[in-house]
């Protein structure tokens, strides 16, 4: 049997290639690729990515940083259409048409991928998917590798935002067992780290307190920490502590 045989790209060839430049839904902070965001329950993801979502189909910073504006869909999956409207409300009395919610999707197995591909169709200036939840769209590992299975899911939405150059964002919550590195609680295996493009912890080091702190590590940024002052339950807009990791 004839095997393929391995398309390679010489170094000088590679180093005169004219490339497009990595594209970011928020500059600096959120490029093209799949990304996952995780949270402790209750510690303003909704907000966060609600605000994002709005700020990226308006065109307008996020958190003072410039946004690339297009159509972005928001996979609500866990809320209902009631609660997404009062969380708006509360953000804004103006609602792009580019915006677009959902609150029910296939699972992985049953073709969410061709959903969003057919979304992405219809809405040729998309930027961002949020997927909330991962675990929705999930069918588990059955009796394989949980780690095989992790990187796999994963692959298959990354394989999405690569083959679009578009942000995709599934969120996914933490383990309770602490860690010193907030990137190593997130609930899986090291499968879903790992197949995923960058990672962005949202935790408190304090149940009460009114900061939570955004730890972000990826391939395409440099190492961040954000942290951000929670009002009334809702994750402001507005950085008030920025610094580099390294």
């Amino acid at each position: 049997m004839t095997k393929e045989k391995i398309k390679t790209i010489n170094g000088s060839t590679l180093l005169e290639m004219e490339l497009p430049p990595i594209k970011f839904a928020v500059e600096n902070f959120l490029p093209q690729g799949f990304h996952i965001l995780a949270g402790t329950p209750k510690v303003g993801k909704s907000w966060l990515l609600l605000s994002l979502c709005l700020q990226v189909s308006k065109g307008e910073p996020f958190w003072n940083l410039p946004t690339k504006q297009g159509s972005v869909l928001y996979l609500c999956l866990e809320d209902s259409v009631i609660r997404i409207q009062q969380r708006l409300l509360d953000l804004t009395d103006y609602a792009p048409e580019k915006l677009h919610f959902a609150t029910h999707a296939e699972s992985l197995s049953r073709g969410v991928t061709e959903q969003i591909e057919i979304f992405i169709a219809e809405h040729s200036d998309t930027v961002l998917i949020v997927i909330d939840t991962l675990q929705k769209i999930r069918d588990g590992a059955g009796e394989g590798s949980v780690y095989a299975a992790d990187y796999k899911d994963i692959s298959m939405l990354k394989e999405i935002a690569d083959k679009y150059s578009i942000t995709i964002l599934g969120v996914q919550h933490l383990r309770k067992q602490p860690n010193s590195d907030p990137h190593l609680m997130v609930s899986g295996s090291t499968g879903l780290i790992g197949a995923a493009d960058g990672s962005y912890i949202l935790k408190k080091d304090d149940p009460l307190d009114t900061k939570a702190k955004l730890f972000i590590r990826g391939r395409d940024i440099e190492e961040k920490n954000f942290l951000s002052r929670i009002q009334q339950g809702q994750l402001r807009v507005g950085i008030y502590f920025f610094r580099h990791s390294r």
